[in-house]
């Protein structure tokens, strides 16, 4: 399952859409929560004893669809050293999962896109560390990651650093390579 925590068909979903294309030998369901209506988590945690959430959304289907996957393309702005709102609002509407472990022993790659670049990248490399966080808390083993810096417009990946959209393939590759 591949996500694209962005607001917007830029950077990010390049990586992720990249890293998707790769697997030719699988079939992989890219979601794009832009597109989603999704709720955010009151906190109630009614689903840490019934396994599901109170809200009908969105969520719904797509906790199913990951219950069934095995892997995942995880791809994030950097938002002020962070992921970005829509993936945090997203991670926390996984707390059906948590107290049945329903994401340990899956496994993903991790693809962030930021606009520093070299020494200022800190930023880009904290919303990485944010992600990770959120896997190593929910049992997810974190295969490969692929960062890309200098990306300031909406299509700088496509047009000026074409070399990180295959490191996002590469990455797919060994994403698929550790699960077979």
């Amino acid at each position: 399952m591949s996500i694209v925590g962005s607001a917007r068909r830029g950077n990010t979903y390049a990586m992720v859409e990249a890293g998707s294309h790769a697997l030719t030998s699988c079939d992989v369901e890219l979601i794009h929560l832009k597109d989603l209506q999704i709720k955010n988590c009151d906190g109630c945690l009614t689903c840490d004893e019934t396994g599901e959430c109170h809200f009908d959304d969105a969520m719904n289907s797509i906790i199913t669809s990951i219950k069934e996957t095995d892997g995942f393309i995880i791809g994030t702005p950097s938002r002020w050293g962070l992921l970005s709102g829509e993936l945090k609002v997203f991670f926390d509407r996984l707390n059906p999962l948590a107290v049945p472990e329903g994401l340990a022993g899956k496994k993903a790659i991790i693809f962030v896109v930021g606009q520093t670049k070299d020494d200022e990248a800190d930023s880009i490399r904290s919303a990485y560390e944010s992600v990770k966080t959120f896997c190593d808390s929910a049992g997810i083993e974190v295969i490969d990651s692929v960062i890309a810096e200098g990306c300031l417009e909406k299509d700088d990946l496509i047009n000026n650093h074409v070399s990180i959209l295959e490191k996002c393939k590469n990455s797919a590759v060994n994403l698929y390579n550790s699960l077979i």
